[in-house]
């Protein structure tokens, strides 16, 4: 084990006090800044799943809201009936910082939801929005941040409206208790454990789901790639039956990603990949001990057990890994 991958372990168990810390810390004053106004999330990388799955938060609590990347800020109107919320967890973005002075030329409130405000995104905010993760370096998978930012937006799309969305508004309940955050990281990191044993040096691995939880499939994805041992895709789930599978491989790996009301059709689903395409299959869901009410509960908890996945296998294949891969992780400048 080396000091890389102890930190980003640690940034993982990290969520057991940044998701209830963050949740408690969330003050309903925020909202008076969306009032009668068009949302629009923006983010990179890790961000910009966060910002996918804060549409679907505020959807559910029936607000439209868009989720758009930093560049095709730019290729919509905006005015002052708009908020654009940028999401950084380090708040040094560069792509982001950019979106958000973009927004403010055009008119826009923007918002910065970020882990550190002493960050430069800070400086083109009207109004910061600070998580909890309680974390010390960003320079490593930023896993306690994104899940913090994930719970943030779900309490706030819970009390958006007049009438609380109770089934969010339950599952904040759940998140905001340290004994079940801390029962979620354990499940993760025992089912995490189990993923990690399918893909193998040099797969391709595909993670399928839609909706909220393919938020986790994103994360998923990216979290693979990060550690360069195994390449990711995310997949819709029609995008995969259309056109994904006919470029498949037989024994490729593939993790199928739902919520915990498990269907006929996800049965079958997974039965055309394993017994038709002769895939190596993975049913990634939240088991009903978890005591969630929606899918966007779950979908954090599927998160973690995602990035535990992606930890455990490259722990199985390099351990003595000491650093993301050079110089891949420099040849763009992102911060």
């Amino acid at each position: 084990m080396t000091k890389f991958l102890d930190t980003c372990y640690n940034a993982i168990k990290k969520q057991a006090s940044a998701i209830p810390n963050t949740l408690k810390n969330v003050e309903m004053s925020l909202l008076d800044v969306l009032k009668d106004k068009r949302l629009i999330f923006t983010g990179c990388g890790d961000s910009y799943a966060v910002a996918n799955y804060g549409r679907w938060a505020f959807l559910a609590a029936s607000r439209d809201s868009l989720v758009l990347s930093p560049l095709e800020i730019s290729m919509i109107p905006l005015d002052s009936n708009s908020v654009v919320v940028g999401i950084t967890a380090s708040g040094r973005s560069i792509e982001t910082i950019s979106a958000l002075k973009r927004a403010k030329v055009k008119g826009a409130e923007t918002i910065v939801l970020t882990d550190d405000k002493k960050g430069a995104a800070s400086e083109y905010a009207d109004h910061i929005w600070l998580t909890k993760s309680g974390v010390g370096t960003y320079n490593t998978s930023p896993s306690a941040p994104t899940t913090a930012a994930m719970a943030f937006l779900l309490k706030l799309a819970a009390f958006d409206r007049e009438n609380i969305h109770t089934v969010l508004g339950r599952d904040v309940d759940h998140l905001e208790n340290v004994r079940n955050v801390d029962w979620i990281i354990k499940w993760a990191e025992s089912v995490g454990k189990e993923i990690a044993e399918i893909p193998e040096v040099g797969d391709l691995l595909y993670l399928i789901s839609d909706g909220p939880n393919y938020v986790a499939a994103q994360i998923g994805m990216m979290k693979f790639n990060e550690y360069s041992i195994v390449k990711g895709t995310s997949v819709i789930r029609e995008e995969f039956r259309h056109h994904y599978n006919l470029s498949i491989n037989e024994g490729d790996p593939v993790i199928l990603v739902t919520d915990n009301m498990r269907s006929i059709s996800d049965d079958i689903y997974k039965s055309v990949l394993s017994d038709t395409l002769k895939m190596r299959v993975f049913h990634l869901f939240c088991p009903h001990q978890q005591n969630f009410n929606s899918p966007h509960g779950q979908t954090i908890a599927n998160t973690i057990a995602l990035q535990m996945a992606a930890y455990y296998n490259v722990l199985k294949h390099d351990p003595q890994k000491e650093s993301f891969k050079q110089p891949n992780a420099e040849a763009f400048r992102i911060y």
